[in-house]
């Protein structure tokens, strides 16, 4: 575990910053006589734990990586409250935690099903085939958060991940341009079919989890992970929650986007006031890449 001073006078009461080996957050405040509160429940990831290190007692303020921002929050007020104000440390704490707590219960916590269903495809690509390759390298790599045309921008290769609970290859095409690669670019077409199911193993939650876990030796891609799964709607809140969906993986392809691929033309110009239009491609009857093929053209398209 590193761990680090508390500025703002907060070393001087005993109190360290940590990161542990798997990413969490702790913030640890020694106690010099027994504690006079209840420990508050956990929720939303965030824990108050008694831990007995070198004799000494402390209590352990714990949160996932993912809860950075909710964690400096509740850090700063145990901080002044504690270090800068003198109050009781297990007290203030308690009561701290069970305010902030409070206030994310009663915050929005859905997320649609479409946006889980297309979210749990990209990371399930960013995890299974972008990480293996790439490294933290392709966090920079996952596009899709910042609405870009496409998912994946790696090098000269782009792709474009369709999640669906259809038990076919079958997928809504939202942008006129989606299909289109940029000139001296190709483009492939990602094809996850997710069946929904209570005793599913694949939640958003999962794979953001293990995500994390792969990079954890990577503050900067960690940050830069975050930052991007909460630009697209995902917040520690939505873990307890029963909106939070579950999946099975029942099939992934990989075609190329050629002249063959379903697709509207280029040359198409919409009549005057159409200003958008969207469409469903059935990839049936389209050869998928092999699994071998598809990992050297990334690893290609990435060499220096």
């Amino acid at each position: 575990m590193a761990v680090l001073d508390v500025p703002d006078g907060g070393a001087d009461r005993g109190m360290l910053l940590a990161i542990d080996g798997s990413g969490d957050l702790h913030l640890l405040i020694r106690l010099t006589a027994p504690a006079s509160a209840e420990d508050p429940p956990d929720l939303n990831g965030i824990r108050v734990r008694r831990r007995l290190i070198d004799e000494s007692s402390f209590l352990d303020l714990i949160a996932p990586a993912s809860n950075e921002r909710v964690f400096s929050g509740m850090c700063s007020e145990v901080i002044e409250a504690v270090a800068v104000r003198g109050r009781e440390p297990a007290a203030a704490t308690a009561a701290i935690v069970r305010k902030w707590q409070a206030a994310l219960r009663n915050s929005k916590t859905m997320m649609e099903q479409r946006a889980q269903v297309g979210l749990v495809g990209e990371l399930y690509v960013l995890k299974q085939l972008m990480l293996p390759l790439l490294g933290p390298s392709a966090i920079d790599q996952w596009s899709g958060p910042h609405f870009e045309r496409h998912d994946f921008v790696s090098g000269d290769v782009h792709i474009e991940v369709k999640s669906t609970r259809k038990s076919k290859h079958e997928h809504e095409i939202s942008r006129g341009d989606q299909l289109n690669a940029p000139d001296g670019k190709s483009l492939l077409l990602v094809s996850v079919q997710l069946e929904s199911t209570i005793a599913g193993n694949i939640t958003l939650a999962t794979l953001i989890d293990e995500i994390l876990a792969e990079i954890q030796d990577d503050f900067t891609a960690q940050a830069e992970f975050i930052d991007k799964v909460e630009r697209v709607g995902w917040s520690d809140m939505l873990r307890p929650s029963p909106e939070l969906m579950r999946f099975f993986v029942r099939a992934i392809a990989v075609f190329e986007v050629d002249d063959e691929f379903p697709r509207l033309p280029d040359e198409l110009e919409l009549p005057s006031g159409i200003i958008s239009v969207r469409y469903t491609v059935s990839l049936a009857n389209l050869p998928s890449l092999g699994q071998d093929e598809v990992m050297e053209r990334i690893v290609a398209a990435n060499a220096p």
